[in-house]
Parts: structure tokens; sequence; C-alpha cells
């Protein structure tokens, strides 16, 4: 199966909290265990292959290893060849056993498997949804002992091999992926005018066999006391925002290559709609939104054009309640690889005599691409169904896309709301749940984050009684 890498991030306006290694930075690299000289110097990200399997190719036969079990594909658009362990038909899997044999295939179902992770409790100050990436064939954990990464190329694998992430001097609050690209975000310190924050990129190696990762890290000065959200763009960068209602939620944009001692600027989202916030990104755009919460219980999304830089504008905010009916909080989006957003958000009735009710949760396709301009949830699918009283209760759960038409939704068990259904949504045709795809987890939808890579679904949750779990789904295979 030949990988193209899929982005899912789950965002949401809260910020994270997280303590950064004091003396850590302004060392000398090459004397922190794990680290490599090159850290801090602004060069390339770098990937330490185990084997000798060539990375850069023009045609398939260019992907040659030494590996027997290891096939080799090129991705002909970006020149790179692509991995994978004993490649089966789609939901079956087989494995790499004695003198590097493939056995034969097995099948696995929509939940295929699930694995621990040992090396710390979830980190980024236990804000789980900044602390998980997907991009095939890995995942990333951020931990209270640092990052792990863990190759994926099995789903059914159940205790595959853990990759510390080197090259990282610091405790990340957000890891966000982009492409092959994936950043880590750290705390601002110092004081200002001019503060100072550790970052650091990796290109993800497409060899599943690979048993080293190194991050380039970069010390930069920026004008901001904190950073609070990291969303990805559409062009493997990332928009940094500072989450300050008084100077208009100013934000800058990176992208790897990263400079080391750079100067970040960053720009106020000019006529950000009064009691809105910044909420996700779509390409050169940043997403605001506003949710009433009370009569007549609308929720209302703009675009700031020309996000993080001095021209930046906003378009005028568009309401939902024509398109998706009353909606309260809390909510969650997901941005597509093309700058597509999808909306998970509890479906209300507010009367304007104060009576509420939680009807369902529900999933939208709110917002198509990077170009277009018009929010509109017409689209969506109710993933569960409840007819509670009140409003704010944790029944919606984060999504994460698999393709343009496809996600991977979560949602609070209607009979059991301390457990989450995890399912499958499509918009192709009509609207729905694709029957015969759904696995209950044992926690409430905010205990979980949720990411999606080259087909394959992936949600982290809280391990017991430490640690934590990561379940993989192949979103193609119906439940026995």
């Amino acid at each position: 199966m030949r990988a193209k890498l899929v982005l899912a991030f789950i965002l949401t306006t809260a910020a994270a909290g997280g303590t950064i290694v004091a003396c850590s930075l302004g060392l000398d690299e090459s004397l922190i265990p794990g680290s490599d000289a090159s850290v801090g110097d602004g060069g390339s990200d770098s990937a330490l292959d185990a084997t000798p399997n060539p990375t850069t190719c023009k045609v398939d036969t260019d992907c040659k290893s030494s590996n027997a079990c290891l096939h080799g594909a090129c991705e002909t658009d970006a020149g790179q060849c692509v991995y994978t362990i004993c490649p089966a038909n789609a939901c079956s899997v087989s494995v790499c056993g004695t003198g590097n044999q493939c056995s034969a295939p097995t099948t696995y179902e929509f939940h295929a498997g699930a694995f621990h992770v040992s090396l710390g409790n979830i980190g980024c100050g236990g804000a789980q949804r900044h602390c998980f990436a997907a991009v095939y064939p890995f995942v990333f954990v951020g931990t209270t002992n640092g990052v792990v990464a863990y190759p994926v190329e099995d789903p059914t694998n159940s205790s595959p091999s853990s990759i510390p992430v080197a090259g990282l001097p610091f405790f990340p609050n957000f890891i966000v992926s982009n492409g092959n690209i994936v950043y880590f975000v750290g705390t601002v310190v110092g004081t200002g005018p001019s503060y100072k924050v550790p970052i650091a990129s990796l290109t993800v190696p497409t060899d599943p066999t690979v048993s080293e990762m190194v991050a380039t890290t970069v010390f930069d000065s920026l004008t901001v006391a904190s950073v609070d959200a990291v969303y990805p763009d559409t062009s493997n960068g990332i928009y940094l925002v500072h989450n300050d209602a008084p100077t208009f939620y100013p934000a800058a944009r990176i992208a790897a290559p990263l400079k080391d001692l750079d100067s970040l600027s960053f720009q106020a989202t000019a006529g950000l709609p009064a009691n809105s916030a910044v909420a996700a990104a779509s390409g050169t755009r940043l997403v605001t939104f506003r949710q009433e919460n009370a009569y007549p219980g609308d929720t209302f999304f703009s675009l700031e054009t020309a996000a993080a830089t001095t021209s930046a504008q906003n378009a005028g905010e568009q309401s939902t309640i024509p398109t998706i009916g009353q909606t309260s909080g809390p909510f969650y989006l997901a941005q597509s690889p093309s700058g597509g957003l999808l909306w998970s958000t509890p479906s209300v009735t507010i009367s304007d005599a104060g009576a509420s009710q939680t009807v369902s949760a529900r999933i939208a396709w709110v917002l198509a691409d990077q170009n277009a301009t018009n929010f509109d949830g017409t689209t969506h699918v109710d993933v569960a169904t409840y007819n509670v009283v009140g409003l704010g209760a944790d029944l919606p759960g984060p999504p994460a896309w698999i393709d343009d038409n496809t996600a991977l939704v979560t949602a609070a068990v209607p009979t059991s709301t301390g457990q989450t259904a995890v399912a499958v949504a499509t918009r192709n045709g009509t609207p729905q749940l694709v029957p015969d795809r759904t696995f209950t987890l044992a926690f409430p939808p905010s205990k979980l984050a949720v990411a999606a890579s080259n087909g394959f679904g992936y949600v982290l949750v809280p391990g017991n009684p430490s640690g934590a779990d990561v379940h993989v789904f192949g979103t193609t295979c119906n439940s026995q």
C-alpha cells in the first residue's frame, strides 16, 4: 500500500500549560544526551536510517531495500521512497518473520489494535489533543519524560518499538503535524519586550524500520508572553497564536527549515469580531469562532485573510444557524490537508424562555477547503442522540479527517456518557455513519486525542494506571 501522508490535528481554543526544563537551552547541544551537534544550527531536519534503504527516487525501482520484507515505492511528486513492510490488501496484514520472510496475510477489524505508551504520562500539561500527531508510518506522543514515536505499519502490533525523539532539549506544549513535518513548540520564557521560545521540526522518515529520529531545535525571540495555540497551514508551516483579546489575538507564521535566533513577527488579527477567538486555520487564513451558548443558539465563523501579516483583514462573521440549527459548546475543529474544516458540536434546542436541551452530538463539513469562503453546516451527521436537559455536557468528541469525504468521529455513548463511541462518518451520497464501524472506549470524549494518516485513525487515551494507550482503527474495515 503506497503511503500518502494525511494530516489531521485536532484543534481547540483551550490554552495548554507546560514546563520547560531550566537551563536546557543556550548550552552546547553536543553535550546533551540524545542530541546531535547540528541542533539549533538552522540546518535541515534529519532522521537516521537504521538500514541502507534509498530515500530519494524517480521511479519505483530506485527504492530497493536490503530487507526482503521491506517493499519500496516512489512518490514521484516528492521524489521520495516510501516503504511498506510485507504489503497486503486492505484490512489484512502480513508480518516479517525469520529470514526476512513475509507471513501469510491475516485480517483485522475496524479496531485493528492498541498499544501502551510507557515512557511517561501524557505531556503538554495534560492537554492530550496538543500532544499527539500522526504522519504515516509513525505516531508521535508527547509524554512527561519526552517525545516518543511508534511505527504503526502493522496496525495489529500490540508492542511496536518505541523511538525517543532526540534533539528536543525541552518539553513541548504542542506537537503539530503538517504534511511530512512534525513541529514541537515549547514554553515562552524570559521577560518582555523580547521573550524567547524553543521550537523544533522533524521531517518524518518514510522507512518504518528506522531506529532513531533527530529533530532540529531553534531558540527564537518574540514580543508576546505566550504561545497559546498552534495551527497548521496548507504549505507545511504553522501559525503561532497568542490568545489575547485586547491585542486582537496576534499571530505569526513559521515553516521549516527553521532559523535559529530568529525574531518572530506577530501581527494582530485585524477586525477580530467582538467576543470571538481564533480557533483554526485554513490555508493563508485564520478562522475565528463565536458561540452564543444561549438563545437563539447561533454560532458564527469568520475568515481572517492574509493572516499573520500586516495586510490581515477580516471578511466578516457568518451565521450557521440557518444551515445546522441551534448549537452550543463544547466544540472541536479538525483541519484537512486542503484547508477544509470539520466541526463537532452539540445540536441543541434553546427557547427564549431559557429552557434548553442537548439533542445530539453532530459533525459537520463546515468549510470545504482553503479556497472556500462560505461556512455551511448543511452537510452534517448526528453521531449520537441524547435529548438531555441542559447545555455544556461532555458529549461531542474530537474528529479527524480520513479523506475529503470521510471522517473518524467520536461522541459519548448515549446510555453511558462516561464512555466514547468511535465511528466513521461519510458525506458520500446521504451523509451518515458507516454501518458496522463502531468501537467503544472507556473514557469520556474530553479525554481523547484523535489523529489520522494514510487512511488509518488513531485515538490516544490515558493509560491505566499510568502512561497512555494508542488505539488504531482501520477505517475501511468493518467490526465483526
